[in-house]
């Protein structure tokens, strides 16, 4: 082999543990917002539960408490699609599908099976980046009702009370 054939060779090694790497990252930091999601689900859901009992205690803070059941259950709804909405692309293909893939190489030797193979898990990683970037809106929409829910919530309050003053 010459030097450049080595280089090569090298070379094509190198953007397949790139793009390996690559994958696992997007993968760990789907399961972390996996696990975001369903911390807020939870939450979610224990709050509106918590604010049921207030609405239907049959109180002057009903129609809050009934508000704020409404603004946790639509949080919990937001998460609820970010968690079961889609799931990542798998790399780890069985040997079948290593044969289509590699039918489309220019040439038949390691450096451009690699390079294919790296291509191949790059744009798999790509797929799974467009997935985590879409669940990731998911997770900042139910951050955002839950913050707002309360301010929303006791601004209704405030102003109840203004109306029952008057």
């Amino acid at each position: 082999m010459t030097d450049h054939q080595d280089f090569a060779l090298w070379l094509a090694r190198e953007k397949r543990m790139l793009a390996d790497a690559g994958y696992q990252e997007t993968q760990s930091a789907f399961a972390a917002l996996k696990a975001r999601l369903g911390v807020g689900l939870v939450l979610s859901v224990m709050f509106a539960a918590l604010s049921l009992v207030g609405a239907f205690s049959q109180r002057e803070y009903s129609p809050i408490c009934a508000f704020l059941a409404l603004g946790f259950g639509v949080a919990g709804g937001l998460c609820a699609v970010g968690l079961y909405s889609s799931t990542l692309i798998s790399k780890n293909f069985g040997p079948e599908r290593v044969d289509d893939i590699l039918s489309d190489v220019p040439q038949r030797d390691e450096e451009h099976a690699s390079l294919w193979l790296a291509y191949t898990v790059s744009f798999i990683t790509a797929e799974n980046g467009r997935t985590l970037a879409r669940h990731t809106r998911w997770f900042r929409a139910a951050c955002v009702a839950l913050a707002l829910t309360p301010l929303l919530a006791s601004v209704l309050a405030v102003a109840c009370g203004v109306w029952v003053a008057l």
